[in-house]
């Protein structure tokens, strides 16, 4: 009976799972049962048997049970540590900083404890599959044996040896069925628990939020003789510090592999950049980059320290926050000493006092201990950078006004114009009582100047590593003439990535990235139909930009391959066309696709789509279709490439590029043809650079007939040979074609050299020959033609042949 008991509730609570029809015919459902038949007993007794031994095995492999025992202690102790933490503190004492670390803590807990219950519930599916499919089985050799009486006992004894295994099996699949759903049960506490958690620290931080447009606190005058009690400055720093130490050690250690990766990385970047400066050091020398462009590598020191502290801020992204202002602050030197002149002239003294401030609002922001002071220190810091900034923009003002300013500088002076106006307003937040309006305006300006110098002193040393890593130093290569450009396109790039980073950075400081990604996801999430299509604004504004990203990443690897990487290798001419232009394409079809299926097109229902245009397609389209598959067939066959000269269509020029359906023909006089590919493949082409560049080039020339041929001969070879383009393999040949009346006919036939023109060379053999025959004393026949007259008098034919005409009688 109890085996059966947990059997049948192993059967309910799988059948549940499962989501049956109804609670009340589930059990009905799975315990129906019928007899097996006679001449089926052996067969499907192998089969069951089968199936028992494995589920004893899967049964038998307790490691995973053990395993999510173990993870879920381990989980339960963190939480609680976390939650007598939390609780143990007065969260309206602390700062939005140590709020905020609170609520990844507890984001972190969630996610570990969202990835436990997973395998958990699938770990508890297979066993409540196993206790189920066990006890329908019993349930079936139960009735064949009941119903069965006449069989043989060799059967019947299988049978029963059978039953028994099944509910030897299901007593061992039971306990830890038992156990699963033991821990499920705990999971779900303990998720609810955390869910909790981060529920207080979001009310807490939204109530900061809505404080920020209240008056918290009495007015500063009124701050000393109200004497408001307040806790000591160790106990504040206490309490932060262990909030902090305790997320810093969770967060490690659930990203242990990435730490790892990050510091083999930083050991190995150290003698990288060393090498890479004296890389630079060359390139510099032999002129492929600037000094200027190159100047952060010169330091390899403060580039290590500024790369190491990025590298810390984006790994503690979502984690505690002391320490990416611990790694912020580090990075002070390193930056000044990095940041070109230019802007260390235009931020002045506020690129060296801005570390000092954010210190300061740092430590200020841990010493809560007594209010009267914290508000003191923050108006002086307030006042004192305000003061600095306003100095900073007059400046600024003056050398704008100046003859010799380098530029313009009046985006800086907004900026500082507006830091010092935000500054200036926490000022006066904190004199009327508005202190945490005053405290987030002094962080958030400081968070976001300090972070910008960091960010951009770490994007001068990624830009420089990059122009090292690909610039080649020795003879400038034809095929790298757009390295500098895609070099400066992707300076460009990580500049506006690493400004889009800024602006979101400096939202969350004021407060203000939560509120207006509410409200953007709330207009990119307004839907609408069209027909059966449901789209949305959001759908719509990532199908454009995922187009955009296909039709810019498929160019700009097409360009790369095209003329950067394909043309250092050892190709077949035409080949890395060919690769370039099949890339591009494949390139654009899957980021087209993708952009649909960001859209919410149904990918699969392409296939449908494309069948039912194939008809249309093949009749209205069928011009398109074929030029289509001649430019494959071009692509791979490769009668013409790009650069070779052809006649076609009853024209000459020069292949320029061979696209999917035309080919662009580049005519001697400089127009741009554009041919179909089909009329490539259908009509006779004539490419002269195919297998290479030689032609060969015929000259006629006649002489007279008292010349000896030989002679003539002898000299149009020697005059062939001495010019320049002319190949010696074949050697040049002049032969006699011809005896005229009056003139000896000759030819001289010569081939070009490879990489020549060979216009250049036939202009060039043919004045050769005109000069070698006039040095050589043979003359070239004029044509000769017979004149005949007719009706003239005697007189005149008499004078005409050189006679005096006679004396009259």
């Amino acid at each position: 009976m109890p085996t059966r008991l947990l059997a049948f509730i192993a059967c309910a609570l799988w059948l549940i799972g499962a989501q049956a029809a109804t609670a009340a015919d589930a059990p009905v459902a799975a315990t129906a049962t019928s007899p097996i038949p006679t001449a089926d007993i052996t067969a499907r007794a192998d089969a069951d048997e089968q199936f028992v031994q494995a589920a004893m095995r899967r049964v038998a492999s307790a490691e995973e049970l053990q395993r999510s025992k173990d993870v879920l202690a381990r989980q339960s102790a963190a939480v609680e540590a976390l939650s007598s933490l939390s609780t143990g503190t007065d969260l309206a004492a602390l700062p939005v900083r140590r709020l905020e670390s609170l609520q990844r803590h507890w984001q972190l807990y969630a996610r570990e404890l969202a990835d436990g219950r997973a395998r958990l519930s699938r770990t508890t599916h297979a066993h409540a599959e196993d206790a189920a499919s066990l006890a329908a089985r019993r349930s079936d050799w139960q009735a064949t044996r009941a119903a069965s009486t006449e069989l043989a006992a060799a059967l019947q004894q299988r049978i029963d040896e059978l039953i028994a295994q099944i509910e030897q099996a299901e007593q061992r699949v039971a306990q830890p069925l038992a156990e699963l759903l033991d821990l499920g049960r705990k999971a779900s506490v303990l998720a609810a628990e955390v869910d909790a958690g981060q529920a207080a620290v979001q009310t807490q931080v939204e109530e900061l939020d809505r404080r920020l447009l209240s008056m918290d606190s009495p007015a500063l005058w009124q701050g000393a003789a109200a004497g408001r009690a307040s806790e000591t400055a160790n106990a504040s720093l206490r309490k932060s510090l262990a909030i902090e130490t305790a997320f810093a050690r969770d967060h490690d250690a659930a990203n242990a592999p990435v730490l790892r990766v990050l510091v083999a990385v930083g050991l190995v970047l150290l003698p990288l950049l060393f090498w890479l400066r004296h890389r630079a050091g060359q390139l510099i020398a032999q002129g492929h980059a600037s000094a200027a462009s190159l100047q952060a590598l010169t330091r390899p020191w403060a580039a290590w320290l500024v790369l190491l502290a990025l590298g810390a801020v984006v790994f503690d992204f979502q984690g505690p926050a002391i320490r990416q202002q611990a790694a912020m602050l580090l990075a002070w030197v390193p930056v000044l000493r990095l940041l070109p002149e230019r802007i260390l002239q235009a931020v002045g003294p506020w690129a060296y006092l801005s570390a000092v401030f954010y210190f300061l609002n740092v430590l200020a922001s841990l010493l809560l201990g007594n209010e009267f002071l914290y508000r003191s220190m923050l108006l002086a810091m307030d006042l004192s950078m305000a003061g600095t900034l306003v100095w900073l923009v007059a400046r600024a003002r003056r050398a704008a006004g100046t003859a010799d300013a380098p530029s313009s500088p009046t985006p800086m002076i907004y900026l500082l114009g507006a830091a010092s106006a935000v500054l200036a307003a926490a000022a006066v937040s904190n004199l009327l009582g508005n202190l945490s309006l005053s405290a987030m305006l002094t962080s958030a300006v400081l968070d976001t100047s300090y972070l910008a110098l960091v960010m951009y002193a770490g994007a001068t040393v990624l830009v420089a590593l990059f122009r090292v890593l690909l610039a080649r130093p020795g003879p400038a290569r034809p095929g790298a003439r757009n390295t500098s450009s895609l070099i400066d396109a992707g300076a460009r790039i990580g500049r506006t990535l690493m400004a889009v980073a800024c602006v979101v950075i400096g939202l969350q400081a004021f407060r203000i990235y939560r509120p207006l990604s509410d409200f953007l996801l709330a207009i990119l999430s307004y839907g609408f139909t069209i027909g059966v299509v449901s789209l949305s604004l959001g759908n719509i504004a990532a199908f454009v930009a995922a187009a955009f990203l296909a039709f810019w990443l498929a160019r700009t690897i097409r360009m790369l391959l095209a003329e950067d990487i394909l043309p250092s290798l050892a190709l077949t001419r035409g080949v890395g066309n060919s690769i370039s232009t099949l890339t591009y394409y494949t390139i654009l079809l899957v980021g087209l696709l993708s952009a649909l299926a960001v859209l919410g097109f149904p990918i699969g229902q392409l296939a449908i789509v494309f069948g039912a245009l194939g008809v249309g397609i093949g009749f209205g389209l069928q011009d398109v279709v074929k030029n289509f598959v001649a430019g494959l067939i071009l692509m791979f066959e490769r009668p013409i490439q790009p650069g070779d000269v052809v006649d076609v269509a009853g024209m000459s020029g020069t292949v320029r590029q061979i696209g999917m359906r035309a080919t662009i023909v580049t005519t001697f006089e400089g127009a741009d043809v554009v041919v179909p590919n089909g009329m490539l493949l259908a009509d006779k082409l004539v490419n002269w650079t195919l297998r290479g560049t030689r032609r060969r080039i015929d000259i006629n020339v006649s002489t007279g007939p008292d010349v000896p041929p030989r002679t003539t001969i002898e000299l149009l070879l020697a005059i062939a040979r001495g010019v320049d383009g002319v190949a010696t393999v074949p050697e040049p040949a002049a032969l006699m074609t011809g005896l005229t009346a009056g003139a000896l006919d000759f030819s001289l036939r010569a081939w070009t050299t490879d990489s020549v023109s060979w216009v250049v060379v036939r202009s060039n053999l043919a004045v050769a020959v005109r000069e070698g025959l006039a040095e050589a004393g043979i003359e070239v026949p004029r044509p000769q033609s017979d004149l005949h007259l007719r009706g003239l008098s005697a007189e005149f034919a008499q004078a005409l042949a050189g006679k005096e005409p006679a004396a009259p009688s």
